[in-house]
Protein backbone atom coordinates (compact mmCIF):
# COMPACT_ATOMS: atom_id res chain seq x y z
CA UNK A 1 0.00 0.00 0.00
CA UNK A 2 0.87 3.69 -0.08
CA UNK A 3 2.46 5.64 2.70
CA UNK A 4 1.99 8.69 4.25
CA UNK A 5 4.27 11.22 5.14
CA UNK A 6 6.12 10.12 8.77
CA UNK A 7 7.68 12.40 11.32
CA UNK A 8 10.96 13.60 9.99
CA UNK A 9 14.24 12.25 11.67
CA UNK A 10 16.75 14.95 12.96
CA UNK A 11 19.11 15.43 10.25
CA UNK A 12 23.21 16.26 10.58
CA UNK A 13 24.44 19.31 8.01
CA UNK A 14 27.42 18.62 7.38
CA UNK A 15 29.42 21.78 6.11
CA UNK A 16 30.65 21.03 2.19
CA UNK A 17 33.71 22.83 2.88
CA UNK A 18 34.91 20.46 5.66
CA UNK A 19 33.59 17.43 3.46
CA UNK A 20 36.35 18.61 0.76
CA UNK A 21 38.88 19.04 3.02
CA UNK A 22 38.87 15.71 4.60
CA UNK A 23 38.72 13.93 1.19
CA UNK A 24 40.16 16.10 -1.33
CA UNK A 25 38.16 13.58 -3.74
CA UNK A 26 36.04 16.13 -5.92
CA UNK A 27 36.87 17.21 -9.44
CA UNK A 28 39.18 19.88 -10.01
CA UNK A 29 37.96 22.98 -11.42
CA UNK A 30 37.60 24.23 -15.08
CA UNK A 31 36.77 20.42 -16.55
CA UNK A 32 35.11 20.33 -19.57
CA UNK A 33 31.74 20.21 -20.00
CA UNK A 34 30.14 16.75 -21.75
CA UNK A 35 26.34 16.66 -23.59
CA UNK A 36 23.68 14.93 -21.73
CA UNK A 37 22.79 11.73 -23.66
CA UNK A 38 18.90 12.08 -22.45
CA UNK A 39 16.79 8.65 -22.62
CA UNK A 40 13.59 8.31 -24.90
CA UNK A 41 10.66 9.02 -23.34
CA UNK A 42 7.67 6.33 -23.71
CA UNK A 43 4.16 6.74 -22.91
CA UNK A 44 3.20 5.31 -19.86
CA UNK A 45 0.32 6.32 -17.52
CA UNK A 46 1.22 8.14 -14.39
CA UNK A 47 -2.05 7.70 -13.37
CA UNK A 48 -1.75 4.16 -12.44
CA UNK A 49 -2.04 3.03 -9.33
CA UNK A 50 0.50 0.52 -7.73
CA UNK A 51 0.37 -1.07 -5.05
CA UNK A 52 3.94 -1.11 -3.19
CA UNK A 53 4.88 -3.44 -0.88
CA UNK A 54 6.89 -1.46 2.47
CA UNK A 55 10.24 -1.38 3.03
CA UNK A 56 11.22 -0.17 5.95
CA UNK A 57 14.16 2.15 5.26
CA UNK A 58 12.73 3.85 2.18
CA UNK A 59 8.88 2.68 1.81
CA UNK A 60 8.86 3.60 -2.31
CA UNK A 61 9.48 6.08 -5.16
CA UNK A 62 7.32 7.84 -7.23
CA UNK A 63 6.18 4.35 -9.21
CA UNK A 64 4.33 5.05 -12.51
CA UNK A 65 3.18 1.77 -14.32
CA UNK A 66 2.08 0.74 -17.95
CA UNK A 67 -0.51 -1.95 -19.27
CA UNK A 68 0.64 -5.26 -19.64
CA UNK A 69 0.95 -5.28 -23.88
CA UNK A 70 -1.21 -6.89 -26.01
CA UNK A 71 -0.50 -9.72 -27.92
CA UNK A 72 0.33 -9.13 -31.80
CA UNK A 73 1.07 -11.92 -34.26
CA UNK A 74 1.67 -14.61 -35.21
CA UNK A 75 0.44 -16.77 -32.72
CA UNK A 76 0.45 -20.51 -32.39
CA UNK A 77 -0.56 -22.55 -29.34
CA UNK A 78 -3.18 -20.36 -28.12
CA UNK A 79 -5.00 -20.30 -31.67
CA UNK A 80 -5.49 -23.87 -30.95
CA UNK A 81 -5.27 -23.84 -26.81
CA UNK A 82 -7.52 -22.09 -25.12
CA UNK A 83 -6.37 -20.74 -21.69
CA UNK A 84 -7.69 -23.58 -18.78
CA UNK A 85 -8.54 -23.18 -15.11
CA UNK A 86 -5.59 -22.49 -13.10
CA UNK A 87 -5.70 -25.05 -9.96
CA UNK A 88 -5.85 -22.90 -6.53
CA UNK A 89 -2.21 -23.89 -5.30
CA UNK A 90 -1.07 -22.59 -8.49
CA UNK A 91 -2.37 -19.48 -8.79
CA UNK A 92 -0.82 -18.97 -5.14
CA UNK A 93 2.20 -19.58 -6.25
CA UNK A 94 1.90 -17.48 -9.48
CA UNK A 95 0.30 -14.46 -6.99
CA UNK A 96 3.24 -15.18 -4.56
CA UNK A 97 6.33 -14.84 -6.31
CA UNK A 98 4.46 -11.85 -8.51
CA UNK A 99 4.12 -9.91 -4.89
CA UNK A 100 7.93 -10.66 -4.25
CA UNK A 101 9.25 -9.59 -7.80
CA UNK A 102 6.59 -6.77 -8.66
CA UNK A 103 5.07 -7.93 -11.67
CA UNK A 104 1.08 -8.87 -12.81
CA UNK A 105 0.78 -12.66 -11.73
CA UNK A 106 -0.97 -12.77 -14.86
CA UNK A 107 2.30 -12.77 -16.97
CA UNK A 108 3.37 -15.86 -15.19
CA UNK A 109 0.29 -17.50 -14.97
CA UNK A 110 0.29 -16.78 -19.66
CA UNK A 111 3.72 -18.39 -19.23
CA UNK A 112 2.40 -21.40 -17.09
CA UNK A 113 -0.06 -21.99 -19.48
CA UNK A 114 1.88 -21.16 -22.26
CA UNK A 115 4.67 -24.57 -21.05
CA UNK A 116 2.69 -26.86 -19.10
CA UNK A 117 -1.10 -25.79 -19.20
CA UNK A 118 -0.42 -25.20 -15.63
CA UNK A 119 1.50 -28.35 -14.68
CA UNK A 120 -0.73 -30.27 -15.95
CA UNK A 121 1.56 -31.78 -18.94
CA UNK A 122 4.45 -31.67 -16.34
CA UNK A 123 7.19 -33.18 -18.19
CA UNK A 124 10.46 -33.25 -19.42
CA UNK A 125 10.68 -31.40 -22.97
CA UNK A 126 12.55 -33.28 -25.92
CA UNK A 127 15.34 -30.20 -25.62
CA UNK A 128 15.59 -31.20 -21.96
CA UNK A 129 13.64 -28.38 -20.20
CA UNK A 130 12.27 -29.80 -16.61
CA UNK A 131 9.55 -28.40 -14.13
CA UNK A 132 5.78 -26.54 -14.21
CA UNK A 133 8.11 -23.45 -15.85
CA UNK A 134 9.80 -25.71 -18.08
CA UNK A 135 13.90 -24.37 -17.38
CA UNK A 136 16.40 -25.61 -19.06
CA UNK A 137 19.16 -26.77 -16.20
CA UNK A 138 21.98 -24.41 -17.65
CA UNK A 139 19.28 -21.56 -16.96
CA UNK A 140 18.18 -22.72 -13.81
CA UNK A 141 21.98 -23.40 -12.76
CA UNK A 142 21.93 -19.19 -13.28
CA UNK A 143 18.61 -17.99 -12.64
CA UNK A 144 16.93 -20.47 -10.09
CA UNK A 145 16.12 -19.16 -6.59
CA UNK A 146 14.48 -20.99 -3.88
CA UNK A 147 10.63 -20.65 -3.97
CA UNK A 148 9.19 -22.62 -1.04
CA UNK A 149 11.58 -21.40 1.84
CA UNK A 150 13.58 -25.06 1.94
CA UNK A 151 16.85 -23.43 1.27
CA UNK A 152 17.84 -24.66 -1.95
CA UNK A 153 16.59 -24.48 -5.64
CA UNK A 154 15.32 -27.40 -6.86
CA UNK A 155 14.51 -27.16 -10.94
CA UNK A 156 11.10 -29.68 -10.23
CA UNK A 157 9.76 -27.93 -7.56
CA UNK A 158 6.40 -26.32 -8.55
CA UNK A 159 7.31 -23.12 -6.46
CA UNK A 160 11.17 -23.22 -7.10
CA UNK A 161 10.20 -22.94 -10.41
CA UNK A 162 7.42 -19.85 -10.95
CA UNK A 163 9.63 -17.90 -8.53
CA UNK A 164 13.06 -18.47 -10.72
CA UNK A 165 10.94 -17.74 -13.82
CA UNK A 166 10.07 -14.34 -12.10
CA UNK A 167 13.52 -13.85 -11.21
CA UNK A 168 14.26 -14.51 -14.45
CA UNK A 169 12.25 -12.06 -16.20
CA UNK A 170 13.36 -9.38 -13.78
CA UNK A 171 16.37 -9.67 -14.74
CA UNK A 172 15.95 -10.16 -18.26
CA UNK A 173 14.13 -6.57 -18.20
CA UNK A 174 11.25 -6.88 -18.05
CA UNK A 175 9.99 -3.88 -16.43
CA UNK A 176 11.78 -1.54 -19.07
CA UNK A 177 8.58 -0.72 -20.87
CA UNK A 178 6.61 -2.25 -23.80
CA UNK A 179 9.35 -3.18 -25.36
CA UNK A 180 10.83 -4.83 -22.64
CA UNK A 181 7.93 -7.12 -21.93
CA UNK A 182 8.65 -8.81 -25.00
CA UNK A 183 12.45 -8.79 -24.79
CA UNK A 184 12.15 -10.77 -21.43
CA UNK A 185 9.54 -13.25 -22.83
CA UNK A 186 11.83 -13.84 -26.10
CA UNK A 187 14.88 -14.46 -23.94
CA UNK A 188 12.37 -16.79 -22.40
CA UNK A 189 11.96 -18.82 -25.72
CA UNK A 190 12.76 -17.63 -28.16
CA UNK A 191 10.18 -17.08 -31.00
CA UNK A 192 7.82 -14.24 -31.49
CA UNK A 193 5.33 -16.47 -31.78
CA UNK A 194 5.93 -17.80 -28.17
CA UNK A 195 5.87 -13.95 -27.04
CA UNK A 196 2.68 -12.96 -28.47
CA UNK A 197 0.71 -16.76 -27.18
CA UNK A 198 1.84 -15.52 -23.37
CA UNK A 199 0.53 -12.06 -23.65
CA UNK A 200 -2.58 -13.39 -25.28
CA UNK A 201 -3.02 -15.88 -22.25
CA UNK A 202 -1.49 -13.15 -19.62
CA UNK A 203 -4.71 -11.09 -20.69
CA UNK A 204 -7.13 -13.89 -20.84
CA UNK A 205 -6.43 -14.30 -17.21
CA UNK A 206 -7.01 -10.51 -16.61
CA UNK A 207 -3.60 -9.00 -17.55
CA UNK A 208 -2.55 -6.30 -15.20
CA UNK A 209 -0.34 -2.99 -14.46
CA UNK A 210 3.57 -3.18 -14.69
CA UNK A 211 5.90 -1.24 -12.83
CA UNK A 212 7.88 1.08 -15.04
CA UNK A 213 9.50 4.13 -15.63
CA UNK A 214 8.81 6.76 -18.71
CA UNK A 215 12.37 6.85 -19.81
CA UNK A 216 13.73 3.89 -21.98
CA UNK A 217 17.60 4.37 -21.79
CA UNK A 218 18.20 1.53 -23.95
CA UNK A 219 20.41 -1.20 -23.03
CA UNK A 220 21.14 -0.82 -19.06
CA UNK A 221 24.59 -3.15 -19.30
CA UNK A 222 27.91 -2.32 -18.73
CA UNK A 223 29.84 0.41 -16.11
CA UNK A 224 29.20 3.74 -18.23
CA UNK A 225 32.11 6.06 -19.84
CA UNK A 226 35.08 6.28 -17.06
CA UNK A 227 36.67 8.64 -19.67
CA UNK A 228 34.24 10.89 -18.70
CA UNK A 229 34.94 14.42 -16.31
CA UNK A 230 33.71 14.36 -13.43
CA UNK A 231 31.47 16.84 -11.73
CA UNK A 232 33.31 19.81 -10.58
CA UNK A 233 34.09 20.77 -7.29
CA UNK A 234 31.60 24.10 -7.88
CA UNK A 235 29.23 22.15 -9.11
CA UNK A 236 29.24 19.41 -6.67
CA UNK A 237 29.27 22.65 -3.85
CA UNK A 238 26.17 24.19 -5.72
CA UNK A 239 23.99 21.17 -5.86
CA UNK A 240 24.55 20.15 -2.52
CA UNK A 241 23.41 24.31 -1.41
CA UNK A 242 20.54 23.40 -3.19
CA UNK A 243 20.24 20.11 -1.52
CA UNK A 244 20.34 21.14 2.06
CA UNK A 245 17.61 23.94 1.72
CA UNK A 246 15.74 20.48 1.61
CA UNK A 247 17.10 18.86 4.79
CA UNK A 248 13.78 18.09 7.05
CA UNK A 249 11.04 18.19 4.48
CA UNK A 250 9.08 15.13 4.88
CA UNK A 251 8.91 12.04 2.28
CA UNK A 252 5.74 10.86 0.40
CA UNK A 253 5.74 8.36 -2.25
CA UNK A 254 5.03 9.70 -5.77
CA UNK A 255 5.90 13.36 -4.40
CA UNK A 256 7.86 15.82 -6.85
CA UNK A 257 8.15 19.02 -4.30
CA UNK A 258 8.76 21.35 -3.48
CA UNK A 259 7.64 20.52 -0.07
CA UNK A 260 8.12 16.64 0.14
CA UNK A 261 10.23 14.31 -2.09
CA UNK A 262 10.81 10.99 -2.97
CA UNK A 263 14.00 9.77 -3.51
CA UNK A 264 14.08 10.15 -6.91
CA UNK A 265 12.28 13.72 -7.04
CA UNK A 266 14.97 14.33 -4.57
CA UNK A 267 18.18 13.47 -6.81
CA UNK A 268 16.06 15.03 -10.14
CA UNK A 269 15.39 17.71 -8.61
CA UNK A 270 19.01 18.57 -7.37
CA UNK A 271 20.48 17.54 -9.85
CA UNK A 272 18.20 19.86 -11.78
CA UNK A 273 18.93 22.71 -9.53
CA UNK A 274 22.16 22.98 -11.62
CA UNK A 275 21.12 22.62 -15.03
CA UNK A 276 21.39 18.53 -15.55
CA UNK A 277 18.04 17.18 -16.45
CA UNK A 278 18.20 13.35 -15.50
CA UNK A 279 15.01 10.72 -15.51
CA UNK A 280 12.12 10.19 -12.95
CA UNK A 281 12.77 7.06 -11.47
CA UNK A 282 15.89 5.06 -9.77
CA UNK A 283 16.03 2.30 -11.97
CA UNK A 284 16.02 4.96 -15.48
CA UNK A 285 18.56 7.15 -13.07
CA UNK A 286 21.15 4.22 -12.77
CA UNK A 287 20.42 3.44 -16.62
CA UNK A 288 20.83 7.17 -17.63
CA UNK A 289 24.32 6.96 -16.42
CA UNK A 290 24.87 3.57 -17.80
CA UNK A 291 23.89 5.41 -21.05
CA UNK A 292 27.02 7.41 -20.89
CA UNK A 293 26.00 9.71 -18.70
CA UNK A 294 28.61 8.63 -15.86
CA UNK A 295 30.29 5.89 -15.05
CA UNK A 296 30.87 3.30 -12.18
CA UNK A 297 33.30 2.83 -9.43
CA UNK A 298 33.75 0.15 -6.91
CA UNK A 299 32.85 0.95 -3.23
CA UNK A 300 35.19 2.25 -0.92
CA UNK A 301 36.61 5.44 -3.75
CA UNK A 302 33.59 7.13 -3.94
CA UNK A 303 33.28 10.98 -3.66
CA UNK A 304 30.86 13.29 -2.85
CA UNK A 305 27.98 14.10 -5.14
CA UNK A 306 28.53 9.85 -6.57
CA UNK A 307 25.47 8.29 -6.90
CA UNK A 308 24.37 5.31 -5.04
CA UNK A 309 21.57 2.37 -5.84
CA UNK A 310 20.20 -0.34 -4.00
CA UNK A 311 16.98 -2.58 -4.73
CA UNK A 312 14.33 -2.20 -2.41
CA UNK A 313 10.51 -2.26 -3.11
CA UNK A 314 10.58 -3.67 -6.77
CA UNK A 315 12.47 -6.66 -5.93
CA UNK A 316 16.33 -8.01 -5.87
CA UNK A 317 16.61 -7.36 -9.51
CA UNK A 318 15.53 -3.67 -9.77
CA UNK A 319 17.08 -0.47 -8.29
CA UNK A 320 14.53 0.94 -6.23
CA UNK A 321 16.22 3.80 -4.22
CA UNK A 322 18.70 6.21 -4.87
CA UNK A 323 21.23 8.28 -3.02
CA UNK A 324 23.91 10.91 -3.12
CA UNK A 325 27.31 10.41 -0.98
CA UNK A 326 27.58 13.70 1.13
CA UNK A 327 30.66 12.66 3.12
CA UNK A 328 32.96 9.31 2.15
CA UNK A 329 35.15 9.70 5.22
CA UNK A 330 31.96 8.99 7.72
CA UNK A 331 29.63 6.95 4.57
CA UNK A 332 27.21 9.85 5.54
CA UNK A 333 24.45 10.07 2.46
CA UNK A 334 21.88 13.17 1.40
CA UNK A 335 18.87 11.37 0.67
CA UNK A 336 14.76 11.25 0.83
CA UNK A 337 13.87 8.46 2.81
CA UNK A 338 10.54 7.97 5.42
CA UNK A 339 12.25 9.64 7.95
CA UNK A 340 12.75 12.69 5.64
CA UNK A 341 15.12 14.27 3.80
CA UNK A 342 18.49 13.73 5.87
CA UNK A 343 21.82 12.83 6.15
CA UNK A 344 22.25 9.04 7.10
CA UNK A 345 24.89 5.89 6.36
CA UNK A 346 25.00 4.60 3.17
CA UNK A 347 26.73 1.74 3.52
CA UNK A 348 23.26 -0.24 5.60
CA UNK A 349 22.68 -1.02 1.85
CA UNK A 350 25.96 -2.91 1.04
CA UNK A 351 24.47 -6.41 1.22
CA UNK A 352 21.72 -5.80 -0.55
CA UNK A 353 21.29 -7.54 -3.67
CA UNK A 354 22.53 -4.40 -5.81
CA UNK A 355 24.67 -1.97 -4.16
CA UNK A 356 26.54 0.08 -6.65
CA UNK A 357 28.22 3.94 -7.33
CA UNK A 358 27.87 5.71 -9.79
CA UNK A 359 29.81 9.07 -11.00
CA UNK A 360 28.21 11.93 -13.01
CA UNK A 361 29.97 13.38 -15.85
CA UNK A 362 30.57 16.74 -15.73
CA UNK A 363 27.13 17.13 -17.88
CA UNK A 364 25.40 20.17 -19.46
CA UNK A 365 21.83 19.32 -21.33
CA UNK A 366 23.30 21.61 -24.66
CA UNK A 367 26.10 22.05 -26.69
CA UNK A 368 28.04 25.09 -25.34
CA UNK A 369 27.23 28.17 -26.39
CA UNK A 370 23.77 27.63 -27.91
Amino acid sequence: MRFVALACAPVLALPLALIIVLNGLLAPTGAALVLNRPCVTVPVDASLQLEVPEDPDTGGEGGVGFVLPQPGEPRKDSLANPPTPIPADIEALYRAAAARYVLPWTLLAGIGMAETNHGRNNHTSSAGAQGLMQFMPATFAGYGVDGNGDNRADIRNDADSVHSAANYLTAMGVTNGETGVRKALFAYNRATWYVNDVLSYAHAYGGGIVAGSPDDCGAAGGAGDPTLPPLTNERVQQMFAWARQQLGKPYVFGANGPNAWDCSSFTQATLGSIGISIPRTSQAQRDWLAKGNGFRVPPGQERPGDFVFTNTWRGPNHVGHVLFVYNPAGHTSLEAVRKGVGHYDYTIWANRNIYEIWRLGNLADTPQGT
